[in-house]
């Protein structure tokens, strides 16, 4: 994942493209779709410096399949990243994930100074996971107002197209719009100082096709030739064909170190000057981006600062391409060197990657070995899976924490049976020794007895997860990493509370909640506390005593002041303010749950809070009148009422106004009377009125 910095200056304007993406302000989704090198990701960066919209540009990679990945990468896109120890979006569950990000997009409307927000997402071909593909599709069907999803694309993704191209929502530039007419050709010529007469200019752009990634090397190979016109008549024809003559022509030009540069460096997906330097052993890196990035040569920047870079997808491809032939030998070393730089940064999934493209198994299966563990933590099962599955089984069933993070991964998806295999195999491991990285072995006893306690409690067995969750917290060894020592200890506490609960222990489970606070604490684990506290005040609300759970909330507060910063620790406040009665005070602290769990990407509470704000917000309870409608003082229409059944499914004003083929201002005139006739100030309390009375029953 990177987010995209603005388009070069050098790059010249193309406002018939911008227009075409502005042409439909109300559109839910723009799809940029075209092969590679037409210049997609260019159009986008001039689109977004030139016009009035508020751009979010997310450059996805592969292992942005990943559907918690994939969250978290358009949180950071969206100045929305979660916090270091809040609640993960759980893999597979696409609603709340749907959620968290809308909530993102609303914070992103509210502070675009009323401009138009764009979510870009690029190279959104390298998503392969459907999951991914659905939640996209939920969030553009649900768009907040002033807000449009942008895609480009070498392929036309998995989504609603057609039903978004029968609604005029759908804006498409293909190929053909991108192609460079002659122009543009001569334009972006200009700017690298070449002048061709109009029949060599009408030759290269035909030549070209327009094809914007071959027009750009052909600037850098025209560049200072007085055989202008010679080397244009020496294109052939075909994409490939000349797209390799004028690669040939660059290179051929520059000095031989720049060429070795360039070759040693293709095998990264990002540059930095350091990582080149690591990468080809010396000491210009930094000097080196920088000249490559004033001449123009195909290296796109990451950032504003101009540190991280990419080299434009297909010249990377031809420069690995003469790796392959001219150095076959060089690849597994410097992608050793990659792989081993990243480690020493704890950037764990390049390094991941960079061991395996070198060739080194037994090291990268002891890399993910040692980062799997966190990742599962983290909820990334998606990465850890693609990690085992590129291992491979027989490497997974030879290493024990490899065998129980594939169990882990298992027994999330309820794949109980399959879930026992892996344990047993990571027993087997164990037993002779073979445990992993040099951090995974002494967990593997407490982690064994962590996993069996989970999976007992996943089905129904109380009595075996209390006893592996016990055994799980003797085993956990000293001499841990206070981070990992805490949280091994802490979850196992978790796990024994709430098996305890399960057998109806109700005393002893409330105690070891309690009991496992120091360990959250000493983690410095704030959503572990928070849900924790959620735990301890529905235990005391079953108790009878909800101000009990309330005190031990402005206690922790109190002592871990981080607290105020959890969003299931508002949510925990709120239940058991309003178990007390005190309506008022429970709609402050789930108002403050909502907005900590939309910045915090907590789906689930962000959903709960929705639901808990409109709820407290109804009248008092009534008795049911025979005809709900009939209630009220000035009845709804039969028009309203189907305006009303579709503000409560979380349609927006366009999307109603499509559905009954009326304006989006009939709409707005419906709400009004709608929120008007029910005595709502706005659309939530509309709805939660609406319930309490019968309306959409």
């Amino acid at each position: 994942m990177a987010v995209a910095a603005a388009a070069s200056g050098r790059w010249i304007a193309r406002p018939r493209l911008s227009a075409l993406l502005d042409a439909k302000p109300w559109a839910r989704l723009a799809l940029v779709s075209a092969p590679a090198g037409f210049g997609k990701s260019t159009a986008l960066g001039l689109w977004a410096a030139s016009s009035d919209v508020d751009a979010r540009t997310l450059v996805l990679e592969r292992r942005d399949s990943d559907v918690v990945r994939f969250v978290r990468s358009i949180g950071v896109a969206l100045g929305c990243a979660p916090e270091p120890g809040s609640d993960p979006v759980a893999e597979g569950d696409e609603p709340a994930s749907v959620e968290t990000i809308l909530g993102w997009l609303r914070l992103a409307v509210e502070g675009s100074a009323g401009r138009r927000v764009a979510l870009v997402l690029d190279d959104y071909h390298l998503v392969g996971e459907p999951a991914v593909h659905r939640i996209v599709g939920s969030v553009v069907d649900r768009l907040p107002e002033r807000v449009v999803v942008v895609i480009a694309t070498r392929a036309d993704p998995p989504l609603p197209l057609s039903r978004l191209r029968a609604r005029d929502e759908l804006v498409e530039v293909r190929a053909a719009d991108l192609r460079f007419s002659s122009e543009e050709a001569a334009e972006l010529l200009r700017t690298s100082g070449i002048r061709l007469t109009e029949s060599d200019l009408a030759e290269l752009t035909a030549r070209t096709e327009g094809w914007a990634a071959v027009l750009r090397l052909a600037t850098i190979a025209l560049r200072g030739r007085p055989d202008a016109s010679e080397a244009v008549r020496r294109f052939g024809a075909g994409h490939r064909f000349v797209l390799d003559f004028v690669v040939e022509e660059v290179l051929s030009d520059l000095p031989a170190g720049i060429v070795d540069f360039l070759l040693q460096t293709s095998i990264l997906e990002r540059l930095s000057g350091e990582l080149c330097d690591a990468v080809t052993g010396q000491d210009d890196g930094q000097a080196t981006l920088e000249r490559l990035d004033r001449d123009n040569l195909l290296l796109l920047p990451l950032d504003d600062e101009r540190r991280w870079f990419r080299y434009h997808g297909l010249f990377a491809d031809i420069l690995r391409g003469r790796l392959r032939v001219e150095a076959p030998d060089r690849i597994a070393v410097l992608h050793d060197r990659a792989s081993r730089w990243f480690e020493e940064r704890d950037l764990d999934e390049e390094a991941v990657d960079h061991a395996l493209a070198a060739g080194d198994r037994d090291r990268a299966a002891s890399l993910v070995a040692d980062a799997s563990l966190q990742r599962l933590n983290s909820g990334e099962l998606g990465t850890v899976r693609g990690w085992l599955e590129t291992l491979g089984p027989e490497e997974v069933r030879r290493v024990a924490q490899l065998s129980l993070s594939s169990a882990w991964c298992l027994a999330f998806a309820k794949e109980l049976d399959a879930a026992d295999a892996g344990i047993a195999d990571a027993e087997g491991a164990h037993a002779a020794g073979r445990d992993g990285g040099p951090l995974s072995g002494p967990m593997i006893p407490a982690e064994l007895a962590l996993i069996r306690a989970f999976i007992a409690g996943l089905r129904g067995d109380a009595v075996t997860a209390i006893a592996q969750a016990s055994a799980a917290r003797e085993l956990v060894p000293p001499g841990l990493p206070a981070v990992a020592e805490s949280t091994l200890r802490g979850d196992a506490t978790v796990f024994l509370a709430r098996a305890m609960l399960v057998v109806g222990d109700t005393a002893r489970g409330f105690e070891t909640y309690l009991a496992a606070l120091p360990d959250l604490r000493a983690g410095q684990n704030v959503f572990g506390i928070g849900r924790a506290m959620d735990d301890l005040v529905g235990v005391s609300i079953a108790r009878g005593d909800p101000a009990d759970g309330l005190r031990l909330c402005e206690e922790e507060l109190e002592s871990t002041p981080a607290m105020g910063r959890s969003a299931a620790y508002w949510a925990a406040v709120a239940k058991a303010r309003e178990a007390m009665g005190e309506a008022a005070s429970a709609r402050e602290a789930a108002a403050r749950a909502f907005q900590l769990a939309v910045r915090a990407g907590d789906g689930r509470v962000v959903s709960w809070a929705m639901r808990t704000q409109a709820r407290l917000a109804a009248p008092p309870e009534v008795e049911p009148p025979k005809s709900p409608n009939e209630r009220l003082v000035e009845p709804l229409t039969h028009r309203e009422l189907e305006v009303l059944r579709l503000v409560a499914d979380g349609r927006s004003n366009s999307a109603i106004a499509d559905e009954l083929f009326v304006t989006v201002g009939t709409v707005k005139s419906h709400v009004h009377s709608i929120s008007g006739k029910l005595g709502a100030a706005n659309r939530v309390e509309a709805i939660a009125l609406a319930r309490r009375l019968g309306l959409l029953d």
